[in-house]
């Protein structure tokens, strides 16, 4: 049978003060002993569980953001469509700005830089054509 509510709770409540405790620099073993757990290593996994729970609740917040920028986003650019469909400058401008946000928030926006490795290996693949170029001349190629 699986926790209880009233558990969970009070193992999620645990795991916080541990946490807390943890990130004041309290050693594993105190922090078992004031919190209840039956070693340090047990404390050490509680900790570890708290951080991976506190980044996916972050990692949730942060999407549930994404998607109400680009719900309103997609509300601007629904109210100013008809007005730039006919020619408004102005609507037009504000359409195509809520296009750019929402392909940004959505990661849809191709690359605006290169690597530097990747241009390094351009160069030296165009100096090797350049070359290969060059050296068909030397042994009397035709042009």
């Amino acid at each position: 049978m699986g926790a209880s509510p009233r558990q969970r709770l009070s193992a999620v409540e645990r795991r916080t003060q541990a946490l807390q405790l943890h990130l004041a620099c309290v050693d594993l073993r105190t922090i078992a002993k004031q919190v209840g757990y039956a070693d340090a290593s047990a404390a050490k996994k509680a900790i570890d569980r708290a951080i991976a729970d506190s980044i996916v609740r972050g990692e949730e917040k942060i999407d549930d953001i994404r998607r109400e920028q680009i719900m309103r986003y997609h509300r601007l650019q629904a109210a100013h469509w008809g007005k730039a469909i006919k020619g408004d400058t102005k609507a037009s401008d504000i359409v195509l700005k809520c296009m750019q946000g929402t392909e940004r928030l959505q990661d849809l926006a191709s690359p605006k830089r290169i690597s530097v490795d990747a241009q390094k290996l351009g160069d030296e693949i165009l100096a090797i054509l350049g070359d290969d170029a060059g050296s068909d001349d030397e042994h009397g190629a035709a042009p």
